[in-house]
Protein backbone atom coordinates (compact mmCIF):
# COMPACT_ATOMS: atom_id res chain seq x y z
CA UNK A 1 0.00 0.00 0.00
CA UNK A 2 1.06 3.29 -0.95
CA UNK A 3 2.35 6.23 1.46
CA UNK A 4 -0.87 8.50 0.28
CA UNK A 5 -2.95 6.23 0.70
CA UNK A 6 -1.73 4.63 4.47
CA UNK A 7 -2.24 8.46 5.18
CA UNK A 8 -5.65 8.60 4.16
CA UNK A 9 -6.88 5.61 6.30
CA UNK A 10 -5.04 7.03 8.98
CA UNK A 11 -6.97 10.04 8.44
CA UNK A 12 -10.29 7.97 8.53
CA UNK A 13 -9.71 6.61 11.41
CA UNK A 14 -8.95 9.99 13.34
CA UNK A 15 -12.02 11.56 11.65
CA UNK A 16 -13.80 8.53 13.20
CA UNK A 17 -12.69 8.30 16.36
CA UNK A 18 -13.20 12.73 16.94
CA UNK A 19 -16.46 12.46 15.56
CA UNK A 20 -17.40 9.69 18.11
CA UNK A 21 -15.86 11.93 21.41
CA UNK A 22 -17.82 15.31 19.46
CA UNK A 23 -20.13 13.95 19.81
CA UNK A 24 -20.72 12.32 23.61
CA UNK A 25 -22.11 15.02 25.63
CA UNK A 26 -25.04 14.98 22.96
CA UNK A 27 -25.49 10.83 23.82
CA UNK A 28 -24.88 11.82 27.65
CA UNK A 29 -27.35 14.40 28.23
CA UNK A 30 -30.20 12.69 25.44
CA UNK A 31 -32.83 12.86 28.29
CA UNK A 32 -32.64 16.40 28.38
CA UNK A 33 -33.01 16.90 24.75
CA UNK A 34 -35.47 14.31 24.32
CA UNK A 35 -38.52 15.47 22.45
CA UNK A 36 -41.52 13.93 21.58
CA UNK A 37 -40.51 13.32 18.08
CA UNK A 38 -37.33 11.49 19.34
CA UNK A 39 -39.20 9.47 21.45
CA UNK A 40 -41.45 8.39 18.73
CA UNK A 41 -38.15 6.79 17.80
CA UNK A 42 -37.51 5.52 21.32
CA UNK A 43 -40.39 3.74 21.48
CA UNK A 44 -40.28 2.17 18.63
CA UNK A 45 -36.64 1.03 19.66
CA UNK A 46 -37.89 -0.34 22.85
CA UNK A 47 -41.34 -2.25 20.98
CA UNK A 48 -38.06 -3.34 18.58
CA UNK A 49 -36.03 -4.69 21.76
CA UNK A 50 -38.67 -6.69 23.13
CA UNK A 51 -39.48 -8.15 19.92
CA UNK A 52 -42.13 -6.19 18.01
CA UNK A 53 -40.61 -4.81 14.63
CA UNK A 54 -42.52 -2.23 12.35
CA UNK A 55 -42.53 -2.03 9.03
CA UNK A 56 -42.15 2.16 9.34
CA UNK A 57 -42.32 4.34 12.45
CA UNK A 58 -45.75 4.88 13.56
CA UNK A 59 -47.33 7.53 11.75
CA UNK A 60 -44.97 7.79 9.04
CA UNK A 61 -45.20 5.60 6.40
CA UNK A 62 -42.62 7.11 4.42
CA UNK A 63 -39.95 6.38 7.06
CA UNK A 64 -39.08 2.97 7.25
CA UNK A 65 -37.48 1.40 10.60
CA UNK A 66 -34.06 0.75 9.04
CA UNK A 67 -33.04 3.57 11.96
CA UNK A 68 -34.04 1.21 14.36
CA UNK A 69 -30.93 -0.87 13.57
CA UNK A 70 -28.47 1.86 14.40
CA UNK A 71 -29.93 1.60 17.49
CA UNK A 72 -30.19 -1.89 18.68
CA UNK A 73 -27.28 -3.37 19.47
CA UNK A 74 -26.49 -0.69 22.44
CA UNK A 75 -30.17 -1.07 23.41
CA UNK A 76 -30.46 -4.63 23.43
CA UNK A 77 -27.43 -4.53 25.92
CA UNK A 78 -28.21 -1.51 28.18
CA UNK A 79 -31.36 -1.41 27.76
CA UNK A 80 -33.75 1.33 25.32
CA UNK A 81 -33.03 4.86 27.02
CA UNK A 82 -33.06 8.07 25.45
CA UNK A 83 -28.97 7.79 25.41
CA UNK A 84 -28.84 4.34 23.90
CA UNK A 85 -31.32 5.94 21.43
CA UNK A 86 -28.97 8.68 20.39
CA UNK A 87 -25.85 6.37 19.88
CA UNK A 88 -27.36 5.47 16.99
CA UNK A 89 -27.14 8.87 15.29
CA UNK A 90 -23.50 8.91 15.81
CA UNK A 91 -23.21 5.61 14.14
CA UNK A 92 -25.24 6.80 10.91
CA UNK A 93 -22.62 9.77 11.06
CA UNK A 94 -19.75 7.65 11.03
CA UNK A 95 -21.46 5.58 7.69
CA UNK A 96 -21.69 8.62 6.32
CA UNK A 97 -18.38 9.91 7.23
CA UNK A 98 -17.02 6.35 5.35
CA UNK A 99 -19.54 6.66 2.28
CA UNK A 100 -17.85 10.13 1.33
CA UNK A 101 -14.64 9.06 1.94
CA UNK A 102 -15.31 5.75 -0.25
CA UNK A 103 -16.88 7.99 -3.16
CA UNK A 104 -14.08 10.53 -2.90
CA UNK A 105 -11.45 7.86 -3.05
CA UNK A 106 -13.30 5.68 -6.14
CA UNK A 107 -13.71 8.84 -7.80
CA UNK A 108 -10.30 10.79 -7.05
CA UNK A 109 -8.24 8.80 -5.08
CA UNK A 110 -7.17 8.93 -1.45
CA UNK A 111 -5.69 12.66 -1.55
CA UNK A 112 -9.43 14.09 -1.97
CA UNK A 113 -10.77 11.87 0.60
CA UNK A 114 -8.44 12.69 3.15
CA UNK A 115 -8.95 15.73 2.14
CA UNK A 116 -12.77 15.33 2.13
CA UNK A 117 -12.87 14.53 5.99
CA UNK A 118 -12.32 17.77 7.22
CA UNK A 119 -15.45 19.60 7.47
CA UNK A 120 -17.49 16.30 7.87
CA UNK A 121 -14.76 15.37 11.56
CA UNK A 122 -15.14 19.31 12.67
CA UNK A 123 -18.71 19.44 11.76
CA UNK A 124 -20.83 22.45 12.59
CA UNK A 125 -23.09 22.70 15.99
CA UNK A 126 -25.76 22.28 13.33
CA UNK A 127 -24.94 19.43 11.98
CA UNK A 128 -24.01 17.97 15.26
CA UNK A 129 -27.21 18.69 16.67
CA UNK A 130 -28.73 16.51 13.59
CA UNK A 131 -26.83 13.56 14.47
CA UNK A 132 -29.10 13.20 17.84
CA UNK A 133 -32.15 12.72 15.55
CA UNK A 134 -32.79 9.91 14.73
CA UNK A 135 -35.06 9.94 12.21
CA UNK A 136 -35.98 14.03 12.52
CA UNK A 137 -32.49 14.37 11.37
CA UNK A 138 -32.35 11.84 8.58
CA UNK A 139 -28.54 11.01 8.86
CA UNK A 140 -29.12 7.49 7.82
CA UNK A 141 -30.65 8.87 4.62
CA UNK A 142 -27.48 11.22 4.01
CA UNK A 143 -25.24 7.71 4.76
CA UNK A 144 -26.98 5.96 2.68
CA UNK A 145 -26.57 8.37 -0.40
CA UNK A 146 -23.07 8.95 0.37
CA UNK A 147 -22.49 4.69 -0.37
CA UNK A 148 -25.38 5.22 -3.53
CA UNK A 149 -22.15 7.48 -5.02
CA UNK A 150 -20.03 5.28 -4.22
CA UNK A 151 -21.86 2.76 -5.53
CA UNK A 152 -22.43 4.45 -9.05
CA UNK A 153 -18.44 4.92 -8.98
CA UNK A 154 -17.69 1.77 -8.78
CA UNK A 155 -20.29 0.81 -11.34
CA UNK A 156 -19.49 3.45 -14.12
CA UNK A 157 -16.20 2.30 -13.50
CA UNK A 158 -15.62 -1.39 -13.64
CA UNK A 159 -19.55 -1.82 -14.99
CA UNK A 160 -21.13 -5.75 -14.61
CA UNK A 161 -24.45 -6.81 -14.37
CA UNK A 162 -24.34 -7.89 -10.55
CA UNK A 163 -23.13 -4.29 -9.63
CA UNK A 164 -25.90 -3.02 -11.47
CA UNK A 165 -28.67 -5.20 -9.57
CA UNK A 166 -26.66 -4.06 -6.13
CA UNK A 167 -27.01 -0.51 -7.41
CA UNK A 168 -30.53 -0.96 -7.50
CA UNK A 169 -31.46 -2.82 -4.78
CA UNK A 170 -29.13 -0.07 -2.58
CA UNK A 171 -31.59 2.70 -3.88
CA UNK A 172 -34.47 0.58 -3.49
CA UNK A 173 -33.45 -0.08 0.47
CA UNK A 174 -33.25 3.84 0.45
CA UNK A 175 -36.79 4.79 -0.81
CA UNK A 176 -37.74 2.51 2.05
CA UNK A 177 -35.17 3.90 5.05
CA UNK A 178 -36.06 8.13 4.11
CA UNK A 179 -38.56 9.09 1.18
CA UNK A 180 -35.97 12.22 1.47
CA UNK A 181 -33.85 9.75 -0.88
CA UNK A 182 -36.13 10.00 -3.25
CA UNK A 183 -33.64 13.46 -3.80
CA UNK A 184 -30.97 11.15 -4.04
CA UNK A 185 -32.37 9.06 -7.07
CA UNK A 186 -32.72 12.28 -8.75
CA UNK A 187 -29.05 13.16 -9.13
CA UNK A 188 -28.16 9.26 -9.68
CA UNK A 189 -30.89 8.45 -12.54
CA UNK A 190 -29.09 12.00 -14.48
CA UNK A 191 -25.76 10.64 -13.22
CA UNK A 192 -26.38 7.15 -14.85
CA UNK A 193 -27.87 8.79 -18.24
CA UNK A 194 -24.66 10.83 -18.37
CA UNK A 195 -22.48 7.73 -17.87
CA UNK A 196 -24.54 6.02 -20.36
CA UNK A 197 -23.81 8.40 -22.91
CA UNK A 198 -20.60 9.18 -22.48
CA UNK A 199 -19.70 4.98 -21.95
CA UNK A 200 -21.45 4.32 -25.07
CA UNK A 201 -18.57 3.64 -27.12
CA UNK A 202 -17.40 0.44 -24.07
CA UNK A 203 -20.11 -1.66 -25.15
CA UNK A 204 -22.89 -2.38 -26.61
CA UNK A 205 -26.69 -1.54 -26.25
CA UNK A 206 -28.00 -4.92 -25.07
CA UNK A 207 -25.40 -5.47 -22.29
CA UNK A 208 -26.38 -1.66 -21.10
CA UNK A 209 -30.64 -2.31 -21.58
CA UNK A 210 -29.83 -5.69 -19.54
CA UNK A 211 -28.24 -4.17 -16.72
CA UNK A 212 -30.72 -1.32 -16.47
CA UNK A 213 -33.08 -4.46 -16.34
CA UNK A 214 -31.05 -5.55 -13.43
CA UNK A 215 -31.28 -2.28 -11.76
CA UNK A 216 -34.61 -1.94 -11.73
CA UNK A 217 -35.32 -5.09 -10.62
CA UNK A 218 -32.78 -4.13 -7.91
CA UNK A 219 -35.19 -1.05 -7.14
CA UNK A 220 -38.09 -2.65 -7.04
CA UNK A 221 -37.09 -5.12 -4.77
CA UNK A 222 -34.87 -2.93 -2.37
CA UNK A 223 -38.22 -0.98 -2.42
CA UNK A 224 -40.73 -3.19 -1.61
CA UNK A 225 -41.12 -3.26 2.23
CA UNK A 226 -42.40 0.57 1.58
CA UNK A 227 -45.36 -0.03 -0.14
CA UNK A 228 -45.96 -3.86 1.69
CA UNK A 229 -45.56 -1.38 5.16
CA UNK A 230 -48.01 1.08 4.06
CA UNK A 231 -50.78 -1.34 2.82
CA UNK A 232 -50.66 -2.96 6.72
CA UNK A 233 -49.99 -0.19 8.89
CA UNK A 234 -51.58 2.48 6.21
CA UNK A 235 -52.25 5.10 9.20
CA UNK A 236 -50.66 8.34 8.24
CA UNK A 237 -50.80 11.06 11.14
CA UNK A 238 -49.18 14.00 8.22
CA UNK A 239 -51.66 13.39 5.62
CA UNK A 240 -50.05 16.89 3.81
CA UNK A 241 -45.98 16.27 5.22
CA UNK A 242 -44.86 17.03 0.96
CA UNK A 243 -47.54 19.63 0.00
CA UNK A 244 -45.79 22.24 -2.19
CA UNK A 245 -47.04 25.74 -2.99
CA UNK A 246 -46.03 28.38 -5.44
CA UNK A 247 -47.18 31.11 -3.88
CA UNK A 248 -44.62 34.45 -4.39
CA UNK A 249 -44.72 35.86 -1.29
CA UNK A 250 -44.02 31.43 0.01
CA UNK A 251 -41.53 31.35 -1.76
CA UNK A 252 -39.95 34.49 -1.01
CA UNK A 253 -40.16 33.57 3.12
CA UNK A 254 -38.91 30.26 2.11
CA UNK A 255 -35.89 31.52 0.03
CA UNK A 256 -35.22 33.81 3.29
CA UNK A 257 -35.21 30.99 5.70
CA UNK A 258 -32.86 29.18 3.39
CA UNK A 259 -30.28 31.83 3.12
CA UNK A 260 -30.45 33.07 6.44
CA UNK A 261 -31.36 30.11 8.72
CA UNK A 262 -30.72 27.00 7.51
CA UNK A 263 -28.13 27.42 4.92
CA UNK A 264 -25.85 28.74 7.76
CA UNK A 265 -26.80 26.42 10.66
CA UNK A 266 -26.30 23.29 8.52
CA UNK A 267 -22.94 24.27 7.56
CA UNK A 268 -21.45 27.09 10.05
CA UNK A 269 -24.05 25.99 13.34
CA UNK A 270 -24.72 29.91 13.32
CA UNK A 271 -27.95 32.49 11.55
CA UNK A 272 -27.78 34.91 9.95
CA UNK A 273 -27.36 37.96 10.71
CA UNK A 274 -27.18 37.83 14.57
CA UNK A 275 -24.77 33.83 14.59
CA UNK A 276 -27.26 32.56 17.07
CA UNK A 277 -26.60 29.17 18.00
CA UNK A 278 -29.71 26.83 18.20
CA UNK A 279 -30.99 25.60 20.42
CA UNK A 280 -32.26 27.61 23.54
CA UNK A 281 -30.73 25.94 26.95
CA UNK A 282 -33.38 27.81 28.19
CA UNK A 283 -36.06 25.57 26.63
CA UNK A 284 -34.46 22.03 26.93
CA UNK A 285 -36.09 19.21 29.14
CA UNK A 286 -39.52 20.82 29.36
CA UNK A 287 -42.90 20.12 28.03
CA UNK A 288 -42.47 21.49 24.61
CA UNK A 289 -40.51 21.12 21.22
CA UNK A 290 -37.03 22.19 21.21
CA UNK A 291 -36.75 25.91 20.55
CA UNK A 292 -34.85 28.26 18.64
CA UNK A 293 -32.27 30.64 20.88
CA UNK A 294 -34.49 33.93 21.22
CA UNK A 295 -32.76 36.64 21.96
CA UNK A 296 -29.49 38.28 20.64
CA UNK A 297 -26.70 37.33 22.41
CA UNK A 298 -22.78 38.58 22.61
CA UNK A 299 -20.67 37.61 19.29
CA UNK A 300 -17.15 36.73 19.42
CA UNK A 301 -14.68 36.32 17.46
CA UNK A 302 -15.07 32.25 16.97
CA UNK A 303 -18.74 32.73 15.57
CA UNK A 304 -17.56 34.77 12.89
CA UNK A 305 -14.43 33.19 11.99
CA UNK A 306 -16.44 29.89 11.85
CA UNK A 307 -19.30 31.72 10.09
CA UNK A 308 -17.37 33.12 8.09
CA UNK A 309 -15.09 29.88 7.00
CA UNK A 310 -17.59 27.63 6.70
CA UNK A 311 -19.82 29.54 4.58
CA UNK A 312 -16.98 30.90 1.94
CA UNK A 313 -15.49 27.30 2.22
CA UNK A 314 -19.03 25.84 1.39
CA UNK A 315 -19.13 27.97 -1.60
CA UNK A 316 -15.49 27.06 -3.00
CA UNK A 317 -16.26 23.68 -2.36
CA UNK A 318 -19.83 23.58 -4.35
CA UNK A 319 -17.65 25.59 -7.40
CA UNK A 320 -15.00 23.51 -7.17
CA UNK A 321 -17.71 20.26 -7.54
CA UNK A 322 -19.05 22.30 -10.59
CA UNK A 323 -15.59 22.76 -12.11
CA UNK A 324 -15.14 18.92 -12.04
CA UNK A 325 -18.63 18.27 -14.21
CA UNK A 326 -16.66 19.21 -17.24
CA UNK A 327 -12.55 18.95 -16.40
CA UNK A 328 -12.69 16.02 -14.07
CA UNK A 329 -10.35 13.28 -15.08
CA UNK A 330 -12.42 10.34 -15.76
CA UNK A 331 -16.08 9.67 -16.56
CA UNK A 332 -16.50 8.53 -12.75
CA UNK A 333 -15.14 11.94 -11.70
CA UNK A 334 -17.52 14.09 -13.72
CA UNK A 335 -20.41 11.71 -13.34
CA UNK A 336 -20.61 12.17 -9.67
CA UNK A 337 -20.15 15.69 -9.70
CA UNK A 338 -22.72 15.84 -12.23
CA UNK A 339 -25.20 13.52 -9.80
CA UNK A 340 -24.41 15.73 -6.59
CA UNK A 341 -25.28 18.72 -8.78
CA UNK A 342 -28.68 18.02 -9.13
CA UNK A 343 -29.21 16.74 -5.86
CA UNK A 344 -28.36 19.40 -4.80
CA UNK A 345 -30.61 21.47 -7.25
CA UNK A 346 -33.70 19.12 -6.23
CA UNK A 347 -32.91 19.64 -2.74
CA UNK A 348 -32.67 23.50 -2.74
CA UNK A 349 -35.86 23.42 -5.20
CA UNK A 350 -38.00 21.59 -3.05
CA UNK A 351 -37.03 23.50 -0.05
CA UNK A 352 -38.67 26.28 -1.29
CA UNK A 353 -41.62 24.80 -2.47
CA UNK A 354 -42.38 22.68 0.18
CA UNK A 355 -45.47 24.53 2.03
CA UNK A 356 -44.36 22.78 5.58
CA UNK A 357 -41.32 25.48 6.16
CA UNK A 358 -41.79 27.63 8.98
CA UNK A 359 -37.92 28.22 10.66
CA UNK A 360 -34.30 27.37 11.29
CA UNK A 361 -35.29 23.67 12.40
CA UNK A 362 -36.21 23.01 8.65
CA UNK A 363 -32.53 22.85 8.01
CA UNK A 364 -32.83 18.92 8.95
CA UNK A 365 -34.49 18.68 5.21
CA UNK A 366 -30.51 19.88 3.21
CA UNK A 367 -28.84 17.52 5.34
CA UNK A 368 -27.99 15.78 1.81
CA UNK A 369 -25.74 18.91 1.05
CA UNK A 370 -23.35 17.16 3.54
CA UNK A 371 -22.00 14.69 0.67
CA UNK A 372 -21.06 17.63 -1.67
CA UNK A 373 -19.71 20.38 0.03
CA UNK A 374 -17.28 17.75 1.82
CA UNK A 375 -16.56 16.43 -1.46
CA UNK A 376 -16.33 20.24 -3.36
CA UNK A 377 -14.09 20.51 -0.50
CA UNK A 378 -11.71 17.47 -0.49
CA UNK A 379 -11.02 18.60 -4.27
CA UNK A 380 -10.45 22.10 -3.99
CA UNK A 381 -8.20 21.27 -0.70
CA UNK A 382 -6.52 18.60 -2.45
CA UNK A 383 -5.82 20.74 -5.70
CA UNK A 384 -4.51 23.98 -3.66
CA UNK A 385 -2.04 21.35 -1.62
CA UNK A 386 -0.75 19.82 -5.21
CA UNK A 387 0.07 23.43 -6.62
CA UNK A 388 3.20 24.14 -5.01
CA UNK A 389 4.80 24.35 -1.46
CA UNK A 390 3.22 27.35 -0.75
CA UNK A 391 0.31 25.68 -1.83
CA UNK A 392 0.76 22.95 0.48
CA UNK A 393 1.47 25.30 3.11
CA UNK A 394 -2.06 27.41 2.45
CA UNK A 395 -3.98 23.95 2.15
CA UNK A 396 -2.59 22.65 5.47
CA UNK A 397 -3.28 26.16 7.45
CA UNK A 398 -6.85 25.90 6.44
CA UNK A 399 -7.75 22.61 7.46
CA UNK A 400 -6.20 23.67 10.75
CA UNK A 401 -7.65 26.77 11.15
CA UNK A 402 -10.95 25.30 10.27
CA UNK A 403 -10.62 22.65 12.35
CA UNK A 404 -9.62 24.65 15.63
CA UNK A 405 -12.73 27.40 14.78
CA UNK A 406 -15.18 24.82 14.02
CA UNK A 407 -13.76 22.74 17.57
CA UNK A 408 -13.15 25.97 19.72
CA UNK A 409 -17.08 27.23 18.84
CA UNK A 410 -18.83 23.22 19.22
CA UNK A 411 -16.83 23.41 22.66
CA UNK A 412 -18.69 26.90 23.15
CA UNK A 413 -22.32 25.64 22.23
CA UNK A 414 -21.65 22.71 24.71
CA UNK A 415 -20.45 24.93 27.62
CA UNK A 416 -23.98 27.43 26.57
CA UNK A 417 -25.95 24.36 27.15
CA UNK A 418 -24.23 23.34 30.15
CA UNK A 419 -22.94 19.59 28.75
CA UNK A 420 -19.21 20.17 29.61
CA UNK A 421 -17.31 22.35 31.80
CA UNK A 422 -14.49 25.15 31.50
CA UNK A 423 -12.11 21.68 31.22
CA UNK A 424 -14.23 19.75 28.64
CA UNK A 425 -15.44 17.28 30.89
CA UNK A 426 -18.86 15.83 30.38
CA UNK A 427 -21.08 16.79 32.79
CA UNK A 428 -24.57 14.90 32.46
CA UNK A 429 -27.48 16.69 33.80
CA UNK A 430 -30.82 15.27 35.03
CA UNK A 431 -34.77 16.11 33.69
CA UNK A 432 -36.02 18.13 36.50
CA UNK A 433 -39.88 17.48 35.33
CA UNK A 434 -42.64 17.64 37.73
CA UNK A 435 -44.88 15.80 35.04
CA UNK A 436 -41.99 13.06 34.57
CA UNK A 437 -42.02 13.02 38.40
CA UNK A 438 -45.25 12.32 39.28
CA UNK A 439 -45.99 9.42 36.86
CA UNK A 440 -42.77 7.73 37.94
CA UNK A 441 -44.22 8.12 41.85
CA UNK A 442 -47.73 6.54 40.55
CA UNK A 443 -46.98 3.22 38.84
CA UNK A 444 -50.68 3.22 38.80
CA UNK A 445 -51.58 5.29 36.13
CA UNK A 446 -50.90 3.20 32.82
CA UNK A 447 -52.04 6.03 30.67
CA UNK A 448 -52.31 9.94 30.17
CA UNK A 449 -53.29 12.51 28.10
CA UNK A 450 -51.43 15.68 27.11
CA UNK A 451 -50.16 17.69 24.30
CA UNK A 452 -47.89 16.07 21.63
CA UNK A 453 -44.38 17.56 22.83
CA UNK A 454 -45.69 16.05 26.46
CA UNK A 455 -47.36 12.53 25.06
CA UNK A 456 -44.30 10.24 23.59
CA UNK A 457 -41.61 12.43 25.65
CA UNK A 458 -42.78 11.26 28.81
CA UNK A 459 -43.52 7.60 27.97
CA UNK A 460 -40.33 7.07 27.36
CA UNK A 461 -38.62 8.55 30.00
CA UNK A 462 -40.72 6.71 32.31
CA UNK A 463 -39.01 2.95 33.31
CA UNK A 464 -42.39 1.25 32.67
CA UNK A 465 -44.62 0.78 30.14
CA UNK A 466 -46.91 4.27 30.24
CA UNK A 467 -49.19 5.18 27.43
CA UNK A 468 -49.27 8.82 26.34
CA UNK A 469 -51.77 10.14 24.31
CA UNK A 470 -51.58 13.25 22.56
CA UNK A 471 -55.34 15.70 22.75
CA UNK A 472 -57.55 15.44 19.43
CA UNK A 473 -56.09 18.60 17.85
CA UNK A 474 -52.43 17.03 17.58
CA UNK A 475 -51.12 14.31 15.05
CA UNK A 476 -51.47 10.49 16.63
CA UNK A 477 -48.43 8.34 16.42
CA UNK A 478 -49.86 5.36 18.36
CA UNK A 479 -53.84 5.89 17.95
CA UNK A 480 -53.68 1.81 18.64
CA UNK A 481 -52.72 3.22 22.12
CA UNK A 482 -56.12 4.54 22.98
CA UNK A 483 -58.31 2.66 20.39
CA UNK A 484 -59.93 0.60 23.29
CA UNK A 485 -60.18 3.04 26.47
CA UNK A 486 -63.30 4.09 27.29
CA UNK A 487 -64.30 7.40 26.07
CA UNK A 488 -60.96 7.13 23.54
CA UNK A 489 -58.97 8.78 26.19
CA UNK A 490 -57.17 8.38 29.43
CA UNK A 491 -58.94 9.40 32.61
CA UNK A 492 -55.35 11.51 33.52
CA UNK A 493 -54.92 14.75 32.24
CA UNK A 494 -50.70 16.40 32.24
CA UNK A 495 -51.35 20.28 31.89
CA UNK A 496 -48.52 23.09 30.92
CA UNK A 497 -49.34 26.59 31.08
CA UNK A 498 -50.05 27.10 27.07
CA UNK A 499 -53.73 28.18 26.38
CA UNK A 500 -54.80 25.19 24.79
CA UNK A 501 -54.18 22.64 27.73
CA UNK A 502 -55.47 25.85 30.05
CA UNK A 503 -58.68 25.25 28.14
CA UNK A 504 -58.76 21.51 28.62
CA UNK A 505 -57.57 21.53 32.34
CA UNK A 506 -61.10 24.04 32.78
CA UNK A 507 -63.31 21.70 31.18
CA UNK A 508 -61.76 18.80 32.46
CA UNK A 509 -62.60 20.27 36.13
CA UNK A 510 -65.95 21.12 34.80
CA UNK A 511 -66.65 17.48 34.32
CA UNK A 512 -65.94 16.53 37.98
CA UNK A 513 -61.99 17.02 37.93
CA UNK A 514 -59.71 16.92 40.51
CA UNK A 515 -56.37 18.65 40.70
CA UNK A 516 -53.55 16.50 41.78
CA UNK A 517 -50.49 18.38 41.26
CA UNK A 518 -49.66 21.62 40.84
CA UNK A 519 -46.10 22.03 40.37
CA UNK A 520 -43.84 24.81 38.50
CA UNK A 521 -46.60 25.29 35.26
CA UNK A 522 -47.58 21.75 35.76
CA UNK A 523 -50.96 20.73 36.44
CA UNK A 524 -51.95 17.44 36.73
CA UNK A 525 -55.64 16.34 37.06
CA UNK A 526 -57.76 13.72 36.94
CA UNK A 527 -60.57 13.98 33.90
CA UNK A 528 -63.85 11.86 34.17
CA UNK A 529 -65.67 10.39 31.07
CA UNK A 530 -69.00 11.59 30.89
CA UNK A 531 -71.41 8.25 30.94
CA UNK A 532 -73.09 8.00 27.61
Amino acid sequence: MKRPEVLALLALLVALGWSVVVRLPLVANAPVHLDSDLAVDGLTLRDAVDGHWRWHYPGTPYMGTGAVLLSYVPAKVWGASPSTLVAGGTFAYALLIAGVFATAWAVHGPGVAGCSLVPLAFASTGTIWLTGRITGGHMLAAAWSAGAWALLAWFVARGGRGRAFLLGLWCGLGLWHDSMFLMTLVGLIVAGLFAAVACRGSGTWRSALVCGLLLSAGLAIGSAPRPIGRWIEPHDAYNEQFAWSLDPALLKEHTRILGLDCLPRLVAGHRLPGLEADPDPAFLGGGAPVRRAGGRRQIDAVDVVTTFLGLVLFLVAFATLAAKVVRAGTIAGRTVALGLLTTSAAILTAFVVNRNIFNADNYRYLVLLLIPWALGFGLALDSLARKSTGGLAAALGIAIAFGLAFTLDASAWYRRLGWIDERGTVVRRTVDDPAHRWLDEHPAVADFTAGYWDAYRLAFLSRRPLRGVPHPIYPNRFPEWSRDLPGGRPTTLVVRSTPEDQRLLQQALGEGGRVLLRERGTTIATWPIRPR
